[in-house]
């Protein structure tokens, strides 16, 4: 098939990887795969992971600029390459693609995307959780859920069975506290140190958040407790989650959790909200400990559960680590793909 992917910006986050890991797969299966770039976004890192023949066009837009021009550049783009297959990965797209949107599918990356952008647009949710959100936000959607794969293979796993002193605790993921909930775990380390737990936690990802962070863990005495680590590749954080005993990763809402099935696979007992994304690449909270979302005294609670009783964890996260390589496969996911292109229009 001729595929075109098309996304606003090409940063780093959870959709922009998958879209890479996506777009190799389905040129290594044999289709004629292109990806166009609207804005002057970039991750130079990205687009260096991409496969040589994978062709990227890019419109170089400055982000926020008036739509109209972009509408009718966008639709011209569309009339010559002709593709089988347009995947759209960013909501405002789709309404700004007046020719043949039969042939466009988008991706709901998140919970909470507003539906009216791609009102009547076929849709793949990345999880049960987010299909949910769809469907109630617009009856009668044509939205399949199409769970998201990763590449495990370069994935270092956990050989140690004791606990280090202190307790290494990562959490790998954009600072964005509203959605990713670093805030929740720096709260919950406080009250682990009140109740006698030597543990430090370590914030693996760059954003608008950082400092914000920085300062609450000062202001409630976890300054020197709470490691950023700032933005790592994909090979750097493949190769180091091993070195952590626990990953926590206290989303307020989050629509799947690449993250998680990383720590999964590297052996690393999970704790995650008892609902949403995480959880539920969690086979539903059979492979972690869950608490009540947005709770820091929970967390703490479910964070020492998992210290006190460390083997047990370690054999539930090796369950995990099994189900996550057998559910969450990139062929699987592009395979998947490719049966819901054959269907468009």
């Amino acid at each position: 098939m001729k595929i075109l992917h098309v996304i606003f910006s090409l940063s780093t986050g959870g959709a922009e990887t998958m879209l890479v890991d996506l777009a190799n797969e389905q040129v290594a299966a044999g289709n004629e795969v292109s990806l166009l770039i609207v804005n002057d976004d970039v991750e130079p890192y990205l687009v260096g992971k991409l496969s040589p023949e994978v062709k990227v066009t890019y419109f170089r837009r400055r982000p926020g600029a008036n739509p109209l021009p972009l509408l009718f550049r966008l639709n011209r783009f569309l009339m010559k390459e002709r593709p089988d297959a347009v995947h759209a990965h960013s909501v405002k797209l789709p309404a700004l693609m007046r020719v043949m949107r039969r042939r466009v599918v988008y991706t709901v990356h998140a919970l909470g995307i507003p539906m009216h952008y791609v009102k009547g647009i076929r849709k793949a949710a990345i999880s049960e959780a987010v299909r949910a959100d769809v469907v109630t936000r617009e009856p009668g959607a044509s939205v399949v859920t199409i769970e998201n794969g990763i590449v495990a293979d370069k994935i270092g796993r956990r050989g140690a069975l004791q606990l280090s002193s202190p307790v290494k605790i990562v959490q790998v993921g954009r600072l964005d506290s509203e959605l990713k909930g670093q805030d929740i775990l720096i709260d919950a380390l406080r009250i682990l140190r009140r109740r006698g737990v030597d543990a430090t936690v370590t914030f693996i990802g760059d954003g608008a958040d950082m400092e914000a962070l920085r300062e609450h863990a000062r202001s409630v005495g976890m300054g020197d407790k709470v490691v950023f680590e700032g933005l790592r590749t994909r090979e750097q954080i493949y190769s180091h989650l091993k070195d952590f005993d626990i990953m926590c990763h206290p989303s307020r809402f989050e629509g799947f959790g690449l993250t998680v099935a990383e720590g999964l696979v590297a052996g690393l007992p999970l704790v995650v909200p008892e609902k949403g994304g995480p959880w539920e690449v969690a086979g539903e909270g059979r492979f972690c400990a869950s608490f009540e979302s947005g709770s820091s005294g929970a967390c703490a609670d479910a964070l020492e559960e998992v210290i006190n009783n460390y083997p047990a964890a370690l054999a539930k996260a090796a369950l995990g680590r099994d189900y996550v390589l057998e559910r969450f496969t990139i062929r699987r996911m592009a395979r998947e793909y490719l049966d819901l292109y054959r269907t468009l229009g």
